[in-house]
């Protein structure tokens, strides 16, 4: 069918027209795509802590400092909730242990001490943490946890198990 004021053929038109707009979804959706997928994998692995060690090391720091001769300040972690017999709640670790020393787990404690201490071995230490002991079977159902390892690693040289 022509009009034939402008020798158009309208289905023709029509047609190219639709083809058009398909086109353009198909490179919208492509660009969206290709955009997702250099995201997802430009990331990398997400970062365990954005404050360094030396960033806890200096507000622990600073906190000797305020304290009292002959003094100690215990930081515990949050003990983890139950739900059900087996469903834990989401843990919530504790800020003021996490701002003091970036441990974000449970059953811990974070001992800091005014002046330094002597052990047995004539080794010099103000700070002492006691974290949950690694055990293999039980995090492939809670996850992994540092240990005294990880604890030692975050610039702690008097890490113990709990």
């Amino acid at each position: 069918m022509y009009f034939s004021l402008f020798n158009i053929n309208i289905p023709e038109t029509l047609k190219k027209l639709h083809l058009q707009k398909a086109l353009i979804k198909t490179k919208i959706t492509f660009l969206f795509l290709s955009v997702c997928i250099t995201v997802c994998f430009a990331q990398g692995p997400v970062p365990a802590d954005y404050l360094t060690k030396d960033f806890h090391k200096g507000r622990r720091d600073a906190l000797r400092k305020l304290l009292p001769a002959n003094s100690v300040m215990a930081i515990f972690a949050y003990p983890v909730r139950n739900f059900s017999n087996d469903v834990d709640y989401k843990y919530h670790p504790n800020p003021d242990l996490y701002y003091f020393s970036g441990y974000t787990e449970p059953n811990s404690v974070l001992l800091i001490f005014k002046e330094n201490q002597k052990d047995s071995a004539s080794q010099s230490y103000n700070e002492l943490f006691f974290v949950q002991k690694k055990d293999a079977r039980r995090e492939q159902w809670t996850g992994k946890r540092l240990g005294i390892e990880g604890v030692k690693a975050s610039g702690f040289s008097h890490a113990y198990n709990a």
